[in-house]
């Protein structure tokens, strides 16, 4: 049974209204935008750690340092947003609560953004962001993570990390990742009408233009069908009200038939990406597996 503010939450985005459902409209928004920046630091999170911004390939990194009782863990974070929406304030609560988690140092990656670039022009920083990251922090401490679009891209960077014969990672820690653009798993039928915040329409549209033309199952774009051998342990947190829900299964699946180990926690009535409501008890089991999982020195 979902907890009482999970469905005040999913209320809340019901009223709002699911951008993605009508893809004219969606395109049209997203074409005649003003230009987006970043949303802010929350007061919170500044008081709590320390903020560096630096210039990676022309793209803005951020690296939030704990205050107190750092651990020796640094998360790479690749925030969601359907390839088309920069960060927003929910993304900076998730990483927020990801710090007093695991007290880990977290880096930032703003990378380029749909329409104007597509797959090809994000990897290239990525790469670089793990490569600096490497120079201050041994792989077997550095996480991969990411919510939605960003959790598939953080599955994406560890494939391409085996290309570019870079360590791989400790492990991958994947929020409701958008694993296969295609779209075309058929549960989803059942799923989707309850979807507050994600729908195919908008979903195919920003896809496409994340593609630029490219084979939608390359392994970059969709690393559902990628090589999955050799990847680092993988948790997965999803709810059961969330589109994409069906490809993250068949993904788990994937990853165990590679011989990799994967867990998949299903939250009931769950919306897509529903950690970012920090403050729900599903979201602070979220954090508290995490935590488990990314133990701090003599826990």
């Amino acid at each position: 049974m979902p907890s009482l503010s999970l469905r005040l939450t999913r209320s809340l985005l019901g009223l709002i209204g699911n951008q993605l459902r009508d893809a004219d409209k969606f395109r049209d928004q997203i074409l005649k935008r003003p230009a987006q920046d970043v949303a802010p630091f929350p007061r919170k999170l500044l008081r709590e750690a320390h903020v560096e911004q630096r210039d990676v390939n022309g793209w803005r990194v951020y690296t939030l340092t704990p205050q107190s009782r750092p651990s020796r863990w640094h998360i790479v974070y690749i925030h969601g947003g359907a390839w088309v929406y920069e960060l927003a304030a929910p993304h900076w609560w998730i990483i927020r609560a990801l710090i007093r988690a695991t007290g880990a140092t977290v880096t930032v990656p703003i990378y380029p953004l749909a329409p104007q670039h597509t797959y090809r022009d994000a990897y290239p920083l990525l790469a670089e962001v793990y490569r600096q990251v490497l120079t201050e922090t041994a792989a077997e401490n550095i996480v991969f993570c990411g919510d939605s679009a960003g959790g598939g891209l953080a599955a994406g960077l560890a494939l391409h990390t085996r290309e570019l014969t870079l360590p791989m990672p400790a492990r991958l820690v994947l929020f409701a990742p958008a694993v296969d653009l295609t779209f075309s798993n058929p549960e989803v039928d059942a799923i989707e009408p309850h979807d507050k915040l994600i729908a195919r329409p908008g979903g195919h549209v920003a896809a496409s233009w994340w593609a630029g033309g490219d084979d939608i199952r390359s392994p970059l774009i969709s690393p559902m069908y990628g090589d999955l051998r050799g990847l680092p342990p993988v948790d997965i947190f999803q709810g059961t009200e969330d589109s994409l829900l069906p490809d993250t299964r068949v993904f788990r699946d994937r990853l165990r038939e590679a011989g990799v180990a994967v867990q998949l926690f299903e939250y009931p009535g769950a919306f897509h990406v529903f950690m970012g409501a920090t403050y729900t008890p599903e979201a602070r089991d979220t954090y508290r597996k995490v935590a488990a999982a990314l133990p701090r020195a003599g826990a």
